[in-house]
């Protein structure tokens, strides 16, 4: 395999030869996009803690400096500046259930998002195994195009040899040298695949891949025999989408309540506390000159507070009914996407079926084209044969390995796309059983 045309990265990122399964784990690493998703899985755990926090105990303290201004003439204030230190605590004793759905709301939007962190996950877990196949394929391509520009070298030689010996004609030379300046061409747009393969792998797993990687893990030729209907069941039961969709369901349910619950009295326990300054009052303010009296003014108080909205314009009116159609909005999201997820396993299992014949029918036909230019080879260099007839030879092997190679891909990239429209996680796809020590196919 060439060296890829990417810049250095550090050989403890990225070894020097790189399995399927080590891409994967990179990209779950350091791509952005996967990194985006866990933030979100953090900031809704931080809303199911807040969540929860309403329904403890409230205990608030609070500190504040009081200066006096226009007492009157008779007060047991003093008029010098002092501290007040007041603390309060609350308890909600009755909420009409809209605190407890309050908490199943944000558990619902964390599966929600953890969800969406899975199935993100997975996406990026294809994304790395389509371009790591693309890469495969690219270098494979490469490959093709130098055997094919050498056996164009070796066609214009022995039209050479033969046009100076006298026995062809100069057509045969002139008809070689145009074939071998088009196959030319071929390999320079394959070696441009093959730099733009390498820059999108790199791209997806997040770092950049240093010079002289290599690629360990083949693509693979065969795919798993399974029936249709498992693959449906299989896909209803782990597609993290559809956990998220449903996720939502349930939110939208809990705010249906909450809207609801706005409808009932609302019951709290509240008691608070202050501690101010003594204060020293003068006896000649009371009638008792020469005496002075020492006064605390620190105060409580507990209350049973309950609160009912009478009226509100309609306010809770229309918040139940927006809560209602978000509901039934989200059930039918529900509903997509499961006839959505139906239809993406079926057609992952047909075109898996159709890749796998068609490799099988390339494979035929490479078979069938490396014998029809061994035998017009043969001819031609018997004198029995025609130039035309070993170009059309060389072109229809050429094809051959072209159509192979990307048959190959097709298959690879289809079993990928049933995987990921069954919504299996990467650890679970077998990857590290298919490594082996080579770089490319």
């Amino acid at each position: 395999m060439e060296t890829p045309p990417a810049p250095v990265a550090a050989p403890s990122i990225v070894p020097e030869t790189l399995s399927l399964e080590r891409a994967i784990e990179i990209a779950m690493e350091y791509n952005p996009q996967l990194a985006a998703s866990e933030q979100q899985v953090r900031a809704t755990d931080a809303l199911l803690t807040q969540a929860q926090s309403v329904l403890q105990p409230r205990l608030d303290a609070t500190a504040r400096r009081v200066t006096p201004v226009d007492l009157p003439a008779f007060s047991f204030q003093s008029s010098d500046s002092s501290w007040e230190t007041s603390f309060s605590l609350s308890q909600p004793l009755y909420t009409a259930g809209s605190l407890q759905r309050g908490v199943e709301a944000a558990a619902s939007l964390r599966r929600g998002s953890a969800g969406a962190y899975r199935s993100t996950r997975q996406q990026v877990a294809f994304a790395v195994r389509q371009n790591y196949y693309a890469v495969l394929t690219a270098e494979q391509g490469v490959e093709v195009a130098q055997e094919v520009v050498d056996s164009a070298e070796e066609t214009l030689r022995v039209a050479r040899l033969r046009y100076q010996a006298g026995v062809a004609p100069q057509f045969d030379v002139l008809a070689a040298e145009a074939r071998r300046a088009r196959v030319e061409q071929g390999i320079i747009s394959a070696r441009a695949d093959r730099d733009v393969a390498w820059a999108t792998l790199s791209a997806v797993l997040g770092v950049s891949i240093p010079p002289g990687t290599k690629l360990s893990t083949p693509r693979p030729l065969a795919a798993e025999e399974a029936d249709l209907d498992t693959l449906r069941q299989e896909a209803l039961a782990n597609r993290p989408d559809l956990l998220a969709a449903e996720a939502d369901t349930a939110v939208a349910r809990a705010r249906l309540a909450i809207a609801r619950a706005a409808r009932q009295p609302f019951i709290s326990a509240d008691m608070s506390y202050t501690l101010r300054e003594q204060t020293v009052i003068s006896g000649e303010l009371i009638g008792a000159p020469g005496t002075d009296f020492v006064v605390s003014q620190n105060s409580g108080a507990i209350a049973l507070v309950a609160s009912w909205s009478l009226f509100n314009g309609g306010q809770v009116y229309g918040e139940i009914r927006e809560a209602q159609a978000r509901l039934k909005q989200a059930q039918n999201n529900v509903q997509t996407l499961e006839q959505q997820i139906d239809l993406e396993v079926k057609s992952a299992y047909v075109q898996v079926a159709a890749s796998r014949a068609q490799v099988a029918a390339a494979q035929r036909e490479l078979a069938q084209a490396q014998e029809a230019a061994r035998i017009a080879t043969i001819r031609y260099q018997e004198g029995v044969g025609t130039s035309v007839e070993i170009l059309d030879a060389e072109a229809n092997l050429e094809g051959a390995k072209t159509r192979l190679n990307q048959a190959i891909f097709g298959l690879n990239l289809s079993i990928a796309r049933l995987d990921l429209a069954l919504g299996r996680d990467w650890p679970e796809l077998g990857l590290a059983s298919q490594d082996v020590e080579t770089a490319s196919d």
